[in-house]
């Protein structure tokens, strides 16, 4: 069985989803929604789909099954209405909304609706991240006692994305989901900092506690496209797990360069990595074979986390979540 996916947003995101629906055994591109006739016709014409610049339009496009939504976050409410309106599954990139209000409120129409939606945070197709949470289920580490998250990113990422989002939202939303999924709820949030580069302290609901570090300060040319790190501490043992190391090196006239082999890499003529993974698990909650593995009230739960971060360290006080 083969789904028609409609894509909405043709940029960075929209445009490797829809490379990698294209190459989906299981897929099919039929529409990408962009509000850029230019852009969205450029993609539409690279998979044989057609343009529809309208956003609710293209999501409620005529023979359309399932819908991926990749504006910016600010974007995200009016094509995922419309989408599980029509009853479509949806797939909607990280962070799902800009603020915790329509957040939420996205998670609702979900839960009314009964329509799945999968909240797109890639790192838990991570096979690493995956080890670790399996890792926490099985109890080899014990309970968890602390769980320590670093996500420090380019001074590039801030002159790029810092007219429109927050690196709360572009960052903490990865961290606090993947801390989430190992710790649990999260109770509490202490922030300190700066709006490029904020530290918290966090308290989860079954009484372990840890840290949370995330920016975009670092030099361009950091390797690894900055520094990321989750460490995990149990009772009887310890996760960690450090994202920029790859295993391989690769230098060029001016020095070492960063190679993608864990989130999108090129194999053999095809997209893989935890993008690949991500949409294949979509096309199968498409079908009705699986139920998203994170879920649109935990895509809310990681907007909610991290904009408390954001505003404990701007009103200096702790908040409970």
């Amino acid at each position: 069985m083969s789904i028609n996916v409609a894509v909405i947003g043709a940029g960075f995101m929209g445009a490797l989803w829809a490379r990698a629906l294209h190459e989906h055994l299981g897929a099919t591109v039929g529409v990408i929604g962009d509000v850029d006739a230019g852009r969205g016709q450029a993609l539409a014409e690279k998979f044989g789909a057609r343009h529809i610049g309208d956003a609710a339009d293209a999501a409620t496009a005529p023979g359309v099954d399932a819908v991926v939504v990749c504006t910016p976050e600010h974007l995200h409410l009016e094509p995922t209405a419309a989408a599980i309106g029509a009853g479509r599954p949806t797939a909607v990139e990280k962070p799902t909304a800009h603020t915790v209000e329509t957040a939420d409120e996205i998670a609702r129409l979900a839960k009314l609706s009964g329509v799945p939606v999968l909240a797109g945070h890639v790192l838990r197709f991570e096979p690493r991240y995956a080890a670790m949470k399996a890792a926490v289920a099985d109890g080899t580490i014990g309970s968890v006692l602390s769980i320590r998250n670093e996500r420090i990113g380019l001074q590039a990422d801030r002159a790029r994305l810092a007219d429109r989002t927050t690196v709360a939202l572009y960052y903490g939303v990865h961290e606090f989901d993947i801390a989430r999924w190992l710790g649990g709820d999260i109770a509490a949030v202490h922030g300190e900092g700066t709006p490029d580069m904020l530290s918290g302290a966090v308290r989860f609901a079954s009484g372990a506690h840890g840290t949370i570090q995330v920016g975009w300060c670092l030099p361009d040319r950091t390797p690894g496209y900055g520094m990321s790190s989750v460490t995990v501490i149990g009772e009887n043992g310890v996760l960690k797990v450090t994202q920029g190391e790859n295993g391989i090196i690769v230098v060029g006239p001016d020095g070492m360069m960063d190679a993608d082999v864990t989130y999108a890499p090129e194999v053999n003529g095809r997209l893989g990595g935890m993008l690949a993974r991500e949409v294949d698990h979509f096309v199968a909650v498409a079908t009705g074979r699986e139920d998203p593995l994170c879920t649109a009230e935990d895509g809310a739960a990681a907007v909610r986390a991290s904009l408390a971060l954001e505003a404990s360290a701007r009103e200096g006080r702790s908040l409970s979540l």
